[in-house]
């Protein structure tokens, strides 16, 4: 099975996924002196092995770090306090008699924030005194439970306002994802792109061969024929200038193939020396794929379109929030406690369980800046930005449904292109062999049957290229539809983003 880069899982595992997908093939081509390779291992090992993607995989992982920390926010509190003071004071002027009133308290508190914006607590405090008055009121303990609330009216009411940075580290891993993903589907596309390059150098360089073996044959041929004086002599140059014309084309064939083929290496980040076997060129196959259908999958699939949609939900978001924030600050306050009281801390802890002493309180608290004119800033350029975004947004739907029906109809052309450029080479080879007799009997030239043989070549090269460019017509609308990583083994699925449920929405 091919490996699985879920784009909606949840973080850690999608994430895990991510940075695994580029170990996921075998090293073919470690310290190996040759490699055979298919279309399709082309674009996985380069995929594998690309620096730069290995770069770009730890953007998720950062970015899985922030969604982390913003969660933190519904981390409970918890604080305490340990106090010990106390002095020594006359009791009144010029009196020989000293207070030493002595305090201990041992206070702690939980507190948590809520989905809502409200912060609660509770909180235990305790506090021990005593003097050496001898009083009644000299040694006393005061415990007491208390449970805290404040609860946002207006500004800061609500999931969305209080999650507001959970949501943009969620955006900033979807657009992690989606840069990953175009720069795969970028370096798949190259690969694929160069070793369809490769191939077509080599078929053409084997076309070369085949032509050169030709142009010697006939020129062996005719030495025969001129010796036997049959075949005028000035053939035999017209023979042999067809020999040095096909060693001339061959060097240019030879480097060329040897050109792509480094270029390939590079690609694929393989070592120079690398003896690349390829696998040629796959058979052309239907794709039986509908306008409609191919629009429908790069809107859902193209990362381009999936990052600038980010974008305009995380920009719509923010426009809420600032909006939200702009308000005035309106709370609801309270508390709620029992208290006890005793000579020690026993007999405070005994009152304060029977709850006959309580304490209570509840209001209302508010603020608002005059002019407020910083919130209003903020909002205004969130609005602007959320507008921005949704024009980018259609730009990038827009172009993206230029490149794909221009790549279906590239596709359509590049398959009819095929089969009239093997319908041309049969003829060409049927011309090539009529001539041949016609030469032989006397009733073609040698520079004839070679200006027909000349014709052949360049058919079957036209074929080859017909052939690769069919496919790279091919990857161009698989990159244009955002699918190319599934056509070439490495899956990445997914319905895009849900920012409904994850911004606490029904």
């Amino acid at each position: 099975m091919s490996p699985m880069i879920p784009f909606r899982h949840s973080f850690p595992l999608r994430l895990a996924v991510v940075l695994a997908a580029l170990h996921a093939f075998p090293d073919h081509a470690a310290g190996a002196d040759k490699v055979l390779l298919s279309i399709g291992d082309a674009a996985r090992i380069a995929i594998e092995r690309n620096l730069g993607l290995k770069v770009a995989s730890h953007d998720p992982a950062i970015a899985e770090t922030g969604i982390r920390k913003a969660r933190s926010i519904y981390d409970p509190a918890f604080s305490a306090l340990l106090d010990h003071s106390g002095s020594n004071l006359q009791t009144f002027p010029g009196s020989s008699l000293v207070d030493r009133p002595r305090f201990f308290d041992f206070d702690a508190s939980v507190s948590r924030l809520l989905s809502t914006g409200a912060t609660t607590s509770v909180s235990f405090t305790n506090q021990l005194f005593r003097d050496n008055l001898g009083l009644v009121s000299s040694r006393f303990a005061r415990p007491a439970l208390t449970l805290s609330f404040s609860q946002p009216l207006l500004k800061g009411l609500g999931r969305e306002v209080t999650e507001a940075g959970i949501t943009t580290a969620e955006d900033a891993m979807d657009t992690a994802l989606s840069e990953w993903n175009r720069q795969a589907i970028e370096t798949a596309a190259a690969a694929r792109t160069r070793y369809l390059d490769l191939v077509k150098a080599r078929e053409n360089l084997s076309t070369l061969k085949a032509s050169l073996d030709l142009a010697r044959q006939i020129h062996t041929e005719n030495e025969g024929r001129v010796k036997a004086g049959v075949l005028a002599a000035y053939q035999l140059q017209d023979s042999l200038l067809g020999v040095l014309q096909r060693q001339a084309e061959l060097l240019v064939a030879e480097r060329a193939a040897r050109d792509a083929a480094d270029r390939l290496l590079a690609v694929l980040n393989l070592p120079a020396g690398t003896v690349i076997e390829d696998a040629g060129t796959p058979p052309p196959e239907p794709i039986g794929l509908r306008e409609e259908d191919a629009m429908r999958t790069a809107m859902s699939r193209r990362p381009g379109i999936a990052s600038a949609r980010v974008s305009v939900r995380n920009t719509e978001f923010n426009e809420r929030v600032t909006r939200n924030l702009a308000l005035p600050s309106l709370a609801l306050e309270g508390s709620a406690g029992v208290v006890g009281l005793g000579r020690d801390y026993g007999e405070g802890f005994e009152d304060m369980s029977g709850g006959d002493y309580t304490a209570w309180s509840v209001g209302l608290s508010f603020s608002v800046p005059l002019g407020n004119r910083s919130a209003r800033a903020d909002h205004a350029a969130a609005r602007l930005r959320a507008s921005q975004a949704r024009v980018q947004l259609a730009s990038a739907e827009e172009a993206a449904g230029t490149e794909v029906r221009t790549a279906l109809r590239a596709v359509d052309s590049r398959r009819e292109e095929i089969a009239v450029t093997e319908q041309g080479v049969r003829v060409a080879e049927t011309q090539v062999e009529l001539y041949r007799k016609r030469q032989q009997l006397g009733l073609a030239t040698t520079k004839e049957l070679l200006e027909v043989e000349t014709g052949l070549t360049r058919a079957r090269v036209s074929y080859s290229s017909a052939r690769a460019d069919y496919h790279t017509a091919l990857t161009d609308l698989w990159r244009a539809t955002g699918e190319l990583l599934d056509r070439t083994g490495l899956r990445i699925e997914g319905k895009g983003p849900e920012p409904a449920k994850r911004k606490g929405k029904p």
